[in-house]
C-alpha cells in the first residue's frame, strides 16, 4: 500500500501538471492565432494594394503623355510708329499642331501684313509698359485667329511671344 500510496501523490502531481499546462497552451494558442490573423490580414491587403490592374483599368490610370508645343518662329517685323520712332519687333506663335502650323506658314503673306498693320498702328506710348505688351500679344493673337479662307477654320494659337522688342 505503501507504494499505492507513493504513486497515487505522483498521479495527482501529474494531473496537477497537465492542467497547469492547460492555460500556458491556452496562451500559446491565443498568440500564434492572432499572429496567425495578422499575417493573413497584412497578405490581404498586401494583394489587394499590389495586384496589377485589370486590363481596363489599365488603360484607364495610363495617360498619353502631353503632346509636345509646337511654335512657329514669325521674322522680325520693322515698322515705323507715330513721331519718327522704329519698332522692330521678333514673335513666335504657339499653335495647337502641325496642321495650324502648316496653315499659318501657306498664308504667310496674309499673316505679315496683319502683323504690320496692327504694329503700326499702335503709338510709342501704348509699347513702352509691361502692360502694354501683353495687350499686343493678345491684339496680334485676335487677329492672327481670323480666317484666312472662307471655307478654312481658324488656325488654334495658344500662345503669342515677343521674342525681340527694340523701340528706336
Amino acid at each position: 500500500m505503501a507504494t499505492a500510496a507513493a504513486t497515487a501523490p505522483a498521479a495527482d502531481s501529474n494531473v496537477t501538471g497537465i492542467n497547469e499546462a492547460r492555460p500556458k497552451s491556452r496562451k500559446k494558442l491565443l498568440a500564434f492565432g492572432i499572429a496567425g490573423l495578422l499575417l493573413l490580414g497584412g497578405g490581404g491587403a498586401a494583394w489587394h494594394f499590389l495586384k496589377p490592374a485589370a486590363p481596363g483599368e489599365a488603360h484607364a490610370a495610363v495617360k498619353p503623355p502631353p503632346a509636345p508645343p509646337v511654335f512657329v518662329e514669325l521674322e522680325a517685323f520693322t515698322v515705323n510708329l507715330a513721331g519718327d520712332r522704329i519698332l522692330q519687333a521678333g514673335v513666335t506663335l504657339q499653335v495647337k499642331d502641325a496642321k495650324d502650323s502648316e496653315q499659318i506658314k501657306l498664308y504667310m503673306p496674309q499673316v505679315k501684313s496683319r502683323m504690320l498693320l496692327l504694329l503700326s498702328s499702335k503709338a510709342i506710348d501704348e509699347l513702352q509698359s509691361p502692360n502694354g505688351k501683353q495687350a499686343l500679344a493678345i491684339d496680334i493673337a485676335a487677329s492672327l485667329k481670323q480666317a484666312y479662307a472662307p471655307d478654312l477654320p481658324p488656325p488654334a494659337i495658344s500662345g503669342v511671344y515677343l521674342t525681340s522688342f527694340v523701340i528706336q
